[in-house]
């Protein structure tokens, strides 16, 4: 699936660019701490686009699933 792909390159990404990571973790934490209505806010619409996201490639999924059958049918019938 799509989404376990994107995921998968997205933990590569983290592990290959520990720099970046340590860097990317400090900076949340800091908004966590410090500014928690902005982290939260972020979170969330970082967890809606996520959501979105899923749910976009779940349906495309199905779609070229059910279009690659339709198109094998009509090229099976005589």
């Amino acid at each position: 699936m799509f989404f376990t792909a994107l995921i998968d390159s997205i933990i590569t990404f983290f592990q290959e660019h520990l720099l970046f990571t340590l860097a990317f973790a400090i900076v949340l934490l800091f908004l966590l701490f410090r500014k928690p209505k902005v982290f939260l806010t972020i979170s969330a619409i970082v967890l809606l686009l996520l959501g979105i996201l899923y749910l976009i490639s779940d349906v495309s999924s199905t779609g070229v699933t059910y279009k690659e059958k339709l198109i094998s049918k009509s090229v099976d019938v005589p």
